[in-house]
């Protein structure tokens, strides 16, 4: 069964097409089952928009009136951005909507957007190495606050490259232990391969860690255009095939249930 759980609609202020558009590409591609997941973002920052948090009912209801003649199964997701001094403010917001799964993403340090281009160049006045401790950091404190389904893109904080010079197996057992202390999934996701890492979020070392932690996962493209629709999923099946995953879940009403990949 093929699943893509991470897209985002022209709801999102950095992507394109619409809900139906979205449908019909999963049609042509024979993807099982999609879920839309658009951004929301519960704290002001320079550059990104809280659009999505006012118009938030009638995207919902856009959904659920959408749902009843898709031709595929849909699910109801949204992509949270964690902020550590939010907790409740997200809470609030989650229980507001008949979501099916929430997926929990790590975009912000310290106000820094770190996977935004026109901030690359704070990686060059940052020690990396704390940059890493930071970020998985707050991974942890995500995985703590017990909000979310999905931990999105596990290490995102490689997206340009950068990377420390110590070994990184003692922040993956912890970040593993965490998001299995949460019963939360991974999701495996392959935007990192057309980004400067060049590699999946996770990587094949991390995922290895997290299988052994006996986390499972989710699949997304991250798709912010219809075209990017399922865009490399087959790699991202290929490397969970290789580390020894035989499931992925799918969600409805915020419960997860197993399905081959």
């Amino acid at each position: 069964m093929i699943i893509d759980y991470h897209i985002h609609t022209k709801a999102s202020p950095d992507a394109e097409g619409n809900m139906q558009e979205y449908i019909k590409k999963a049609k042509e591609k024979k993807i099982d089952e999609i879920g839309f997941s658009d951004h929301i973002l519960l704290k002001h920052l320079e550059n990104r928009s809280d659009f999505m948090i006012y118009e938030m009912p009638n995207y919902v209801q856009d959904f659920l009136n959408l749902k009843q003649k898709s031709a595929i199964p849909i699910k109801l997701g949204t992509e949270v951005d964690f902020f550590n001094d939010k907790v409740e403010t997200m809470r609030e917001f989650i229980r507001k909507y008949p979501f099916d799964y929430v997926i929990g993403s790590v975009h912000v340090i310290d106000n820094w957007i770190i996977d935004e281009p026109s901030a690359i160049q704070e990686y060059s006045k940052r020690d990396i190495s704390q940059v890493y401790e930071d970020y998985f950091g707050l991974v942890k404190e995500l995985c703590a606050c017990r909000l979310f389904d999905v931990l999105g893109h596990p290490d995102l904080v490689k997206i340009f490259g950068f990377r420390p010079d110590e070994d990184l197996t003692q922040i993956y057992e912890e970040t593993a232990e965490a998001i299995a202390r949460a019963k939360m999934c991974a999701e495996i996701n392959p935007k990192g391969l057309i980004r400067p890492c060049r590699e999946i979020y996770p990587s094949a070392q991390f995922l290895e860690i997290l299988h052994t932690h006996d986390v499972p996962i989710t699949f997304g493209s991250d798709a912010h255009t219809p075209n990017d629709l399922g865009l490399n999923l087959n790699e991202a099946v290929r490397l969970a095939k290789k580390v020894g995953y035989t499931e992925t879940c799918t969600f409805s009403h915020r419960k997860k249930a197993f399905v081959k990949i």
